[in-house]
């Protein structure tokens, strides 16, 4: 299977991925780097296709998910405020 793990490069997605590397799985992480870690995704980063973009932003993730069979959402922004009153974290 073909999967992306947004916020993959994070704690819980990193994971994840590491599991799903361990089974032979395809496995693509949309990550904009603001909390995830290169480090969390080094024992395997020559096993997976990483892409930097960000959730909030259309093209990436339009980009992301092309080929994709599922998509494990875990990326997030870590605040507890009403989305809808912030715009930044509007989609684009």
């Amino acid at each position: 299977m073909k999967y992306l793990v947004t916020g993959g490069a994070g704690f819980i997605g990193s994971n994840i991925v590491r599991e799903l590397v361990k089974r032979g799985d395809y496995v693509r992480v949309l990550d904009n780097m603001a909390a995830g870690k290169e480090e969390n995704l080094a024992p395997f980063a020559d096993k997976i296709d990483l892409q930097k973009g960000d959730i909030r932003n259309v093209e990436d993730v339009k980009k992301a998910v092309e080929g994709i069979d599922h998509v494990l959402h875990h990326a997030a922004s870590g605040m507890s405020l009403k989305v809808s009153r912030i715009p930044s974290l509007q989609v684009k």
